[in-house]
């Protein structure tokens, strides 16, 4: 009990955080009936795209397993924060921009729903960078082609999978403001993880250490890396490379 109290404590000071950071005066508006709506992105021409997300609050969740480049599902219940999605081609290159507007103001009468759940395909490499703010966010990403990797979360819980098996390096990014980050890393690949962490308690599970941060047991010897830049604010980080 007191650990869900914590970690609501948390999450609440973070949304007053990061709409302060954000300049916005944390004005209100009224909260509506509960919208839910459903959208999809089909894939032209482009043999691979760059997908930024862009989630201000609430809960979002982001997995592979789409025929199409997305197939998305909202869930809010404020007007002004319907889910905004952009996607154009450029020959080979998709470009795919999810965002919502509105998102300098706070319901009046509390009761806040912000949901998203998005499915990306595994078909084409994707160039993702997912900014999510204060909530909590479970992103299933090792079923995807990833290319490039860019992950910035603020306040609450996050939960990244990243425990695929590519065939070629991966070089990614995790930027966490307060709260709790757990990453799952692969365990055929090799794995270097370098630390930038403040005030943060560090649990590294199947790791060893290195100069600079952790390497997993087939770091320099598997024929690809999967390299994560990561750096925390103030929180906890669980580092997990599963058992082979």
């Amino acid at each position: 009990m007191k650990k869900v109290t914590l970690t609501k404590q948390i999450v609440f000071a973070g949304l007053t955080l990061w709409f302060a950071i954000m300049g916005c005066g944390l004005l209100t508006i009224p909260a509506n009936e509960v919208r839910t709506e459903s959208q999809s992105v089909s894939v032209d021409s482009a043999t691979s795209a760059s997908v930024q997300i862009e989630f201000p609050a609430g809960e979002l969740k982001v997995q592979s397993g789409s025929s199409n480049l997305m197939d998305a599902s909202f869930r809010y219940n404020v007007d002004e924060w319907q889910p905004q999605v952009n996607y154009s081609e450029s020959g080979a290159q998709g470009e795919l921009i999810v965002s919502q507007p509105g998102s300098d103001q706070l319901p009046s009468r509390g009761g806040l729903i912000n949901e998203w759940k998005l499915l990306l395909t595994n078909d084409i490499p994707l160039d993702l960078s997912i900014r999510a703010g204060a909530g909590n966010n479970e992103l299933n990403l090792g079923g995807l082609d990833l290319a490039a990797l860019n992950i910035e979360s603020g306040a609450g819980n996050t939960k990244v999978y990243l425990d695929g098996n590519w065939d070629h390096d991966v070089l990614a990014s995790i930027k966490g403001g307060v709260g709790n980050l757990t990453v799952n890393l692969p365990a055929e690949m090799g794995v270097l993880v370098i630390m930038d962490t403040a005030l943060v308690n560090v649990s590294a599970n199947g790791l060893i250490v290195a100069e600079n941060g952790y390497v997993n047991q087939a770091y320099g010897s598997a024929p690809y890396t999967f390299t994560l830049n990561l750096e925390v604010g103030v929180g906890s980080v669980t580092l997990v490379v599963p058992q082979q």
